[in-house]
């Protein structure tokens, strides 16, 4: 009998061994949405102050990134040399405004951030003369883990008009 304990007891220990390395915390009902939602703000806010470290921090190893103009990224650091193009360059700099984000959690991992951005362009020489207006949507993917809520998947389109706020709509036959 003590050997069957022993035995239970052991294999216990080894499955409870086994899921520690996996298990995330449960969030309370809303609490995804509020950190998706935090995530998009903090972005908008490094992306204006061209705080490239912040914007990267984000973003999971895999991530993969579409920009506007339909250009593939493949992995966190060439995400990161294409942000740090926009922030670097020598002759323009810009205006960036993110509309409010509406979030879809999938589950208690994943979850998508949708948001409506603006990036005007203007000389550095000339900060009166905007010289492209570029204006989009935003797709974010989003993975939870042991390190918390990271954008694993970015595609970003631009759009004829800016939208502040994205509401559902129906199309009519």
């Amino acid at each position: 009998m003590r050997n069957q304990w022993i035995g239970l007891i052991a294999a216990l220990w080894i499955i409870s061994a086994c899921n520690t390395d996996r298990t995330v915390p449960l969030q309370a009902p809303g609490d995804e949405e509020a950190a998706l939602i935090s995530l998009v703000r903090e972005r908008e806010r490094a992306m204006v102050e061209k705080d490239i470290d912040a914007v990267m921090a984000q973003f999971a190893d895999d991530a993969t990134w579409i920009n506007s103009q339909g250009y593939y990224f493949e992995g966190k650091q060439r995400v990161e040399g294409f942000h740090r193009m926009l922030a670097g360059n020598d002759s323009l700099d810009y205006y960036y405004e993110a509309g409010e984000p509406l979030v879809r959690v999938l589950d208690a991992d994943h979850g998508l951030a949708y948001y409506g951005w603006k990036m005007f362009w203007y000389r550095k020489d000339a900060p009166t003369d905007t010289t492209t207006r570029e204006i989009g949507l935003m797709t974010l993917t989003a993975h939870r883990g042991l390190d918390g809520w990271k954008w694993v998947a970015v595609t970003n389109q631009h759009t004829p008009w800016f939208h502040a706020t994205i509401d559902p709509v129906t199309a009519d036959d």
